[in-house]
């Protein structure tokens, strides 16, 4: 049991790790770089209207607009974009280095109005930023033998924060 609070922890962890990088780097929705709120009848200091962007790893693509791989690779593997998930420093760390089961067809990213920011040239975005990571299988090694259940799982967590500087992390 000790090892499947472990593996739930790590990828609670993971989630957490992901969604405070896309705070800080180029959005994963291309589309989001595009608005300015002044759609319709809004005008520049109003209050930002209410938009959602929402990214799967899985279709690499974006609801609305275009999907951003670098960007999302970044969240994925980290700030050294090295493509694998193995151990890094941690200032350099990535979702999967923390949980190296994820995979991108396991993510979704999201982002939507928080109520905060401004309509404008260029718009005021603060959203929310939050990361899914769903179905992720695992063998609970001998959980069968205290319940019925079996002893594959699928794990999933999320993780939300407010973005308030989209911009191009180091």
């Amino acid at each position: 049991m000790g090892h499947a609070y472990w593996k739930t922890n790590a990828l609670q962890h993971a989630a957490r790790m992901g969604v405070r990088i896309a705070t800080t780097v180029d959005p994963v929705a291309l589309g989001l770089t595009t608005i300015t709120g002044l759609e319709g009848s809004v005008e520049v200091g109003e209050p930002m209207p209410s938009y959602l962007f929402s990214c799967s790893g899985k279709t690499k693509s974006c609801n609305q607009g275009e999907f951003n791989e670098a960007a999302f690779n970044r969240i994925l593997f980290g700030r050294d974009n090295d493509g694998t998930c193995v151990g890094t420093s941690q200032e350099r760390r990535g979702m999967c280095d923390y949980f190296d089961d994820i995979k991108s067809e396991n993510v979704t990213i999201s982002y939507q109005n928080s109520g905060m920011g401004r309509a404008g040239f260029p718009p005021d975005l603060m959203p929310l930023v939050k990361i899914s990571i769903s179905d992720i299988q695992h063998d609970y090694v001998f959980v069968d033998i205290f319940t019925s259940i079996g002893n594959i799982g699928l794990l999933s967590a999320e993780a939300i924060s407010l973005a308030e500087d989209l911009k191009s992390g180091l």
